[in-house]
């Protein structure tokens, strides 16, 4: 087995560390999820038998890589020690990427790393680190998406002949989520960008059928002004423009979304949606 077949590399404001490219007597062997930790608030009444349950929430779960490496004097495997301890132990969240799930990426913070010395110049090696958002995203979002490359896994009712786009020009259109999940904003934290280039005389709708979100803008905008609904915030350039909404903002079911704009002599010149798969 070479280090070229399976690999590990961790994405960092600073850039990209390959883990094991840029080691070459180091192997990686596998990788294991933890369980996700669900938290479910329960609501007790008086006089009512039992508890209700609220939506519930996902706490940070464990991912472990576990390596061999095979050193060629016991110097250069100390050299190697110290060589991955920096690699490792960052000031701030990052993001890692493993060859086992390569259209995956895991937002971590570093938990512990276990080494097991062989034969003094050798060493089998487990890293653990805390997934913090409770789930894995997709490596890219969807401006980069491409259903022939690589880069993208699909784990939700995909057909391997479906036109998926995220770019549309028309009032209706549909949204594919490739997630194990809603797409929500609130209270997920999920990245979700529509940006809209709309002429609509006296303001528009932006209804989700499927999920029975709308979005609306309620003065008069052209398609020279891009509004772009970033989360639950609304701009238009660089400015919030809320106070001239109803308050609302878009969700994203499991598979198919059908969408729809509405008002009156509406032409929708441009409207894309950004965002990332997440699987639990």
């Amino acid at each position: 087995m070479s280090n070229s077949e399976k690999w590990v590399y961790f994405l960092t404001n600073e850039g990209k560390i390959n883990l094991t490219q840029d080691e070459e007597n180091l192997y990686y062997l596998e990788y294991e999820e933890g369980d996700v930790e669900t938290k479910a608030a329960l609501q007790e009444f008086e006089g009512v038998d039992g508890a209700l349950p609220s939506a519930s929430s996902f706490g940070a779960f464990k991912l472990v890589l576990r390596f061999v490496y095979r050193g060629s004097t016991i110097n250069d495997y100390h050299l190697f020690k110290e060589r991955l301890r920096r690699k490792i132990y960052q000031r701030e969240a990052y993001f890692v990427v493993h060859s086992d799930m390569p259209g995956k990426k895991y937002a971590v913070v570093p938990e512990s790393t276990n080494i097991e010395n062989v034969y003094s110049r050798n060493g089998k090696f487990e890293i653990t680190f805390q997934v913090i958002k409770g789930y894995s995203e997709s490596l890219k979002d969807t401006d980069s998406f491409d259903l022939l490359s690589d880069d993208w896994q699909f784990e939700n009712g995909l057909q391997a002949d479906d036109d998926i786009k995220y770019v549309h020009n028309t009032r209706k259109f549909k949204i594919f989520n490739g997630s194990t999940d809603t797409i929500s904003p609130v209270p997920h934290r999920h990245k979700l960008i529509i940006k809209m280039n709309i002429d609509a005389p006296n303001g528009f709708t932006l209804t989700n059928k499927t999920t029975g979100d709308v979005f609306e803008y309620k003065k008069k905008i052209t398609k020279s002004s891009t509004l772009i609904l970033d989360d639950i915030y609304p701009y238009i350039k660089n400015k919030r423009v809320g106070t001239d909404t109803n308050w609302r903002f878009i969700t994203l079911a499991k598979g198919y979304n059908d969408f729809v704009v509405d008002g009156d002599n509406v032409v929708v010149d441009k409207i894309s949606f950004t965002f990332n798969f997440v699987y639990r």
